[in-house]
């Protein structure tokens, strides 16, 4: 992430609690409808301190009209992801499973597919490498893939194949 997608993404925090004041919400509502602020002086140079801090109002004290705007196109999704794409995050790195039994087992097939070829066989290590690559938890996942009978393993652990008969 660069430094402008890293400050775009952080300044929601930074809007919602300085909204969360309610004296804070009150001076950035008149400041918006062009009215005088009827807090107290020294209140209202607080509200502005906050606002400026949020960057709803920048250094000169003009109002950022474009900060919601830009907040939701930094975080919308282009696409929306369908298919077994659905289960991975814009990285490409698993972050759910499917619920259904048959959607588990299709994305099984899928991600040992990625990973090994037909007749390839893979020590423990090599195939917690790759799949390390996908997912957060690839030891959990390696165990899917065995559960599910999508990959092989040999009774003695000391090697992984795809269960597609290639042997």
């Amino acid at each position: 992430m660069n430094d402008s997608e890293e400050q775009v993404s952080g300044d929601w925090r930074q809007i919602f609690g300085a909204l969360a004041n309610e004296e804070t919400r009150r001076f950035y509502a008149q400041q918006v409808l062009g009215l005088e602020s009827d807090l107290r002086p020294e209140r209202a140079a607080k509200a502005d301190a906050n606002l400026r801090k949020a960057r709803l109002i920048d250094s000169e004290g003009v109002l950022d009209h474009g900060i919601f705007a830009r907040l939701l196109a930094h975080g919308a999704r282009t696409e929306p992801r369908v298919g077994q794409q659905r289960f991975f995050d814009a990285q490409g790195r698993l972050d759910r499973y499917p619920k259904n039994h048959e959607e588990r087992v299709s994305l099984l097939r899928l991600i040992s597919g990625r990973v090994m070829g037909h007749g390839e066989h893979l020590t423990e290590a090599e195939l917690t490498v790759k799949l390390g690559e996908i997912a957060d938890d690839p030891v959990l996942l390696r165990r899917y893939l065995v559960d599910y009978g999508v990959v092989l393993r040999q009774p003695d652990g000391s090697s992984y194949r795809l269960a597609d008969g290639s042997d």
